[in-house]
């Protein structure tokens, strides 16, 4: 786990201007690009999740393999994935240029008819201020020339494409099989494939709730996004769920089942109406298909057919999605009873002793603030917080006379108490939950560990400490020194901050320390009063703006602080103290 690192903030914009560069070069120069730089702004653009830049990339990656002598079908394939992620990012620039890359690519394999197509097709996606259109109508023109015969819609071609159109639904509801568990998205990929694939005005993919036996869909193409749900003795798609039978219509209004009051709210004129249930590998029914309004004529036996082929892979993938997310709610409740062990368990340290009570639970939120100024997994740091939550549960094997004594601990007592790390390590090593939960062991047990090699119990050194035991160190001595005590009150704010800060490099972390002490004061305040701060408006807008750091120059800068910064110690202290 490395400390946050600062992103390049010119990153995208970079990539952005590569892009736009190899746009004109490819238009304008015919000229090969660079294909190690394009391979590393590709990575680039992936880990940054910026699938519009990845589509664009893939691209010019498509056609620089072509030019570099890669199969044409090769190339298409690249092209294809370029297109899924210009479609599902919602892209217009991109779809525009895997267009006008697809136009280069046919017109270079001499297929005249669909390079004019593509690039028809990437001049009508209109971009406001969009500087590549001219280039693509000067490349469209060229490739007109070049055209045998005048170009327009002849049958075979419009067959062909419907063909295009059919495999390539078939390829992307098999891609979302492999890839895709959110079920919104995955409704939203197969409702649009199949529209394109039969030329359809609109297409809806309904689900079967079978607890509340209603059909459901928030994916209904043409329509406002909301979730329609209703009863499956309603509407043809009711009928087909229970019949399972597929009904193409060619007259809407003539049909028993179809449901006029739909048309009359929306004022959408229903023509004609391809309806099919969507089942399983064991041909149970998952829900219905209903696709209305065929562009050219009515829907076909060749229509149903490739429906039916869609469906046998959109079933998969529902179900699939389905099984995800079920599983996915049986691993939030096992999280739930996970983080109720936890907290139980760390609140049986707290009844050994009531005036320490709280401690594990304000180090934990301490040791969270400073994990999320690191560049930390999810997992990284839900394990750096069972650590810090369970730190202290070796004390259970701690005697009362020692752990609850008042005033200052004999050498033999305090050689006792420092056995709870051992215990804490020993206690937590015999609890298999997951293979993670090994490092909360280790990180629970090594709190005690000073960066130069002096602390207990294995006398780690440096980075030999695992971070997260860093992070308990600084988090475990601050609250300690900032709570009340058998034997103490709590330390100045000042006096403990400059505890902290001279114990860099020595007890401390020097970067950890330096975290630390940029944290908000409005925070660790907060923390103090276990998230009950009640502060004014005035007193919450000054301890957000400053960092502990600020407090701590109090110390050496009285002399030449602003009133605001000098008034910071009182307002802190009145809420500090307050919490006593």
């Amino acid at each position: 786990m490395s400390l946050l690192m600062k992103k390049n903030s010119n990153d995208y914009a970079e990539i952005e201007e590569f892009n736009k560069n190899s746009f004109f070069n490819f238009v304008t120069k015919d000229k090969l690009l660079n294909h190690k730089k394009l391979k590393e702004f590709h990575k680039r653009a992936i880990a940054g999740k910026n699938f519009s830049q990845v589509s664009v990339l893939m691209s010019y990656l498509a056609l620089n393999n072509y030019r570099q002598k890669a199969s044409y079908y090769q190339t298409l394939n690249l092209l294809n994935d370029s297109r899924y992620l210009a479609n599902s990012s919602n892209n217009l620039l991109a779809q525009k240029i895997n267009f006008f890359c697809s136009a280069i690519i046919e017109f270079l394999e001499k297929n005249i008819d669909n390079a004019v197509d593509l690039l028809k097709a990437s001049y009508l996606i209109k971009i406001p201020d969009n500087e590549y259109d001219k280039e693509i109508l000067n490349y469209k023109q060229k490739v007109e020339l070049l055209n045998p015969k005048k170009y327009g819609y002849n049958s075979s071609y419009i067959k062909s494409q419907i063909k295009d159109e059919a495999l390539l639904a078939l390829l992307e509801v098999g891609k979302s099989i492999a890839v895709e568990t959110n079920i919104d998205t995955l409704l939203q990929t197969i409702a649009q494939q199949i529209q394109n694939a039969l030329g359809a005005d609109r297409c809806t993919v309904f689900l079967y709730d079978k607890e509340k036996k209603e059909l459901w869909s928030k994916v209904a193409l043409g329509l406002e996004k909301e979730e329609i749900r209703f009863s499956i003795d309603k509407g043809l798609a009711g009928h087909v769920l229970k019949t399972g039978e597929t009904v193409n219509i060619k007259n809407a209004y003539e049909n028993l089942y179809f449901n006029k009051e739909i048309d009359l709210k929306t004022g959408y004129k229903t023509k004609n109406i391809l309806c099919m249930p969507i089942r399983n590998l064991t041909h149970q029914i998952l829900g219905v298909f209903q696709v209305l309004n065929k562009f050219e004529g009515d829907f076909t036996k060749k229509d149903e057919e490739l429906l039916i082929a869609i469906g046998a892979s959109a079933g998969i993938a529902l179900e699939n999605a389905n099984l995800f997310n079920e599983q996915k709610k049986l691993i939030e409740e096992q999280k739930k009873l996970f983080s109720s062990f936890i907290n139980t368990l760390s609140a049986s340290i707290d009844a050994r002793d009531k005036i320490t009570s709280g401690h594990s639970k304000r180090v934990t939120g301490y040791a969270c603030l400073i994990c999320d100024k690191c560049n930390m997994t999810n997992n990284e740091k839900e394990i750096i917080k069972n650590a810090s939550l369970l730190h202290d549960i070796g004390k259970i094997g701690i005697k009362d006379s020692v752990l609850q004594k008042e005033g200052k601990l004999s050498p033999q007592e305090y050689e006792h108490i420092k056995q709870h790390v051992i215990f804490t390590h020993d206690i937590l090593k015999n609890v298999y939950i997951s293979k993670d939960f090994k490092d909360v062991a280790l990180i629970a047990s090594s709190h005690h560990e000073k960066f130069d090699g002096s602390g207990y119990y294995k006398g780690l050194k440096g980075e030999e400490i695992p971070l997260g035991g860093r992070i308990l160190a600084i988090c475990d001595v601050f609250d300690a020194i900032t709570s009340k005590r058998h034997y103490r009150n709590k330390m100045d704010i000042i006096d403990a901050l400059k505890i902290i800060k001279e114990g860099a490099n020595t007890h401390f972390d020097e970067k950890l320390v330096e975290i630390f002490m940029n944290l908000s004061c409005f925070d660790i305040l907060a923390i103090m009063c276990d998230n009950m701060l009640n502060v004014s408006k005035s007193d919450e807008f000054l301890l957000k703006e400053f960092k502990l750091e600020t407090i701590y120059g109090i110390l050496y800068n009285k002399e030449c602080l602003s009133k605001r910064v000098l008034k910071l110690k009182s307002v802190f202290d009145k809420y500090y103290k307050g919490s006593e």
